[in-house]
């Protein structure tokens, strides 16, 4: 049985994109199924923000029961909630941080002139290149976590 968790904590690992996981996860459970560990997740992370359990509740649509449940493993250890949590909300801020500077560029008179500009194509093609750079050494990372052999 540890073999097949392996695979399948591997399969997940080597997945290459949020599409892959979908389509992965759409095989593998039902849509209830997949809906229940996403609404599960936000449990974790709206009692990690410490929302109170009513409105969890009354926003998620899911029991005090199941909400109680989520508290226990963040009492007991939850590392898994946490890390993701940690990441997802860094993620986000990322995402607020870049549309906020598209906000404030879009008010910039100079910035319109610069993106038109010939100067901007060096270093477009050089933030490209980067993300080529990340993604390979992303898929590599995720490769070597595949092949570990975690304890079940």
């Amino acid at each position: 049985m540890g073999h097949y968790i392996n695979n399948l904590w591997s399969a997940f690992t080597l997945a290459g994109s949020k599409e892959d996981i979908r389509l992965l996860f759409k095989d593998l459970f039902t849509h209830t199924e997949y809906k229940m560990f996403a609404k599960r997740l936000e449990i974790a992370r709206r009692l990690l923000k410490e929302e109170r359990y009513q409105d969890i509740k009354e926003s998620l649509n899911v029991t005090e029961h199941t909400i109680a449940k989520i508290s226990n493993i963040l009492e007991e250890k939850g590392y898994g909630f946490r890390n993701t949590h940690s990441e997802l909300s860094k993620m986000e801020e990322a995402y607020l941080k870049k549309q906020r500077q598209i906000q404030k560029d879009l008010g910039n008179p100079f910035w319109k002139k610069a993106k038109s500009g010939h100067r901007t194509l060096l270093g477009q093609a050089a933030k490209i290149g980067l993300k080529l750079i990340d993604a390979k050494i992303a898929k590599n990372i995720k490769r070597r976590s595949a092949v570990q052999k975690l304890t079940v």
